[in-house]
């Protein structure tokens, strides 16, 4: 599906889905003020590689505009909860665990989706995984120069 792109992070992606026997696996990168997800692992559809979605009051909404993990699963019910994003509801996903990643400074410019089709608690050992892929994610990210980062762009774009 993103073969053009580094496959650095795309295999992250891929290794995270199969470690935390999730069903999708993806990240979303800020362009501008939408999200477009740039890298999934999972998906039922090719829609996905086309959605752009403004961040709201959902799942990954909140995990962007706190900075802070931002959970969906069986446990963690309440007015609270964050609701499901057009992604969770594309992929029918019911519980997905969302990390923003840090890639330059201290406001996230993406957010990574782990999610379940299936009805599920996350255990802290998956959501720990989440975390550090998403660490790994925004270091990883660093290290593409300014021109490789304009022809991922572009080929993203294409």
């Amino acid at each position: 599906m993103h073969d053009e792109l580094p496959s650095g992070i795309q295999e992250m992606i891929n290794n995270l889905r199969l470690n935390t026997s999730a069903d999708f696996c993806g990240l979303a990168c800020l362009s501008g003020s939408m999200l477009r997800w740039k890298y999934t692992s999972g998906a039922t559809n090719q829609r996905v590689t086309r959605m752009e979605m403004r961040p709201g009051q959902d799942l990954v909404g909140t995990a962007l505009r706190t900075g802070r993990t931002s959970l969906a699963d069986q446990q963690s019910t309440g007015s609270h909860m964050p609701g499901r994003c057009p992604l969770m509801i594309a992929e029918k996903l019911l519980c997905a665990i969302a990390v923003p990643v840090f890639h330059d400074g201290s406001v996230p410019d993406a957010v990574l989706l782990v999610g379940s089709r299936q009805p599920c608690t996350f255990s802290t050992d998956i959501i720990r995984q989440a975390e550090l892929a998403a660490q790994t994610v925004g270091a990883y990210s660093l290290r593409i120069s300014p021109l490789e980062a304009q022809k991922e762009e572009k080929l993203f774009r294409d």
